[in-house]
């Protein structure tokens, strides 16, 4: 028996699924992401439908990019037709629905914590390392409370002028409109303009990940990215100080990333302090339906 829905809205494909009684994947489909809001708001009313089917709807979570004022509704999500737009309030009203709404790197932190590698610890943060870079905090399974709509957005935490300095790295302007924000440099798109700005060329990520072992300007590059990142760990460690550090997202992917990162973050410790555990994400792509799925279903419960 299905017990909830979940929607992961992405910039380019939306996929709906529905989760049993033992949160596995019943059923699901997948579409492309509308291109104007009218279209993806009838998209979505469409999939919303399919979830909810039978004579007991089921609660449905939906995981989007980006996040929303909770002063004026607005949806902030720079790759989406959502963008400027009351998104929650119009697709309730499209659905004639309440719809639980989740930031999607939220949404992936909600699964691992509780289904996932992040699982039966205490204090765990999550990490999505891709285009972008977002994550929660979670303790015994439950996300922290996100009062004001911010909270999670780590990629905009600006990086150390010592890290600036050490690696000549430039500072360059971020989409939130600051200079020097971590997702500048230590996201995907970030490896690529680190690339360019020591090269002196372009490269892509994947090429520079594949041929780093043959070229050491290549490696060199690699190593500063890692260190880069493992700074932005180092200071959510010493805000959180988690039991375990859970990395999805694209980038987490890549072969030896979490060596890198140890190696990095032993370097940076203090003496005598130990190093969280660092894993990769267990749920794969069905994290964010199933966190947003989890959600809608939790909240069904505290009625």
């Amino acid at each position: 028996m299905n017990i909830a829905g979940g929607i992961d809205l992405g910039g380019t494909k939306i996929e709906a699924q529905r989760f049993d009684h033992n949160w596995d994947i019943g059923e699901k489909r997948r579409i492309d992401t509308p291109k104007t809001y009218p279209k993806l708001l009838s998209a979505m009313a469409v999939l919303i439908t399919w979830l909810k089917g039978g004579d007991t709807p089921l609660p449905i979570g939906v995981a989007t990019a980006g996040f929303f004022n909770p002063t004026t509704g607005v949806s902030i999500a720079a790759n989406l037709p959502s963008h400027g737009q009351k998104f929650h309030r119009d697709l309730e009203a499209e659905c004639n629905a309440a719809i639980t709404l989740i930031n999607d790197c939220r949404a992936l932190v909600q699964a691992e914590a509780r289904f996932g590698s992040g699982s039966q610890t205490g204090c765990m943060l999550g990490i999505v390392l891709g285009t972008g870079i977002g994550g929660a905090i979670a303790i015994n399974g439950c996300l922290v409370n996100n009062g004001h709509g911010q909270s999670g957005e780590f990629g905009h935490l600006p990086m150390p002028a010592e890290t600036v300095e050490q690696h000549k790295l430039p500072l360059l302007r971020c989409g939130c409109g600051r200079k020097g924000c971590y997702e500048t440099l230590a996201s995907g798109p970030g490896l690529e303009r680190l690339a360019s700005h020591l090269l002196g060329r372009k490269i892509s990520a994947h090429r520079l990940i594949f041929e780093k072992q043959a070229q050491p300007d290549l490696e060199k590059i690699w190593q500063i990215w890692c260190s880069v990142n493992a700074q932005l760990l180092h200071t959510l460690i010493l805000t959180v100080d988690p039991h375990i550090i859970v990395l999805g997202g694209g980038l987490s992917n890549i072969e030896g990333l979490i060596p890198a990162l140890e190696k990095h973050l032993a370097r940076l410790r203090w003496e005598g302090l130990q190093i969280p555990v660092i894993k990769k994400a267990a749920r794969g792509e069905t994290a964010a339906a199933l966190g947003a799925a989890y959600q809608a279903w939790q909240g069904t419960q505290n009625v």
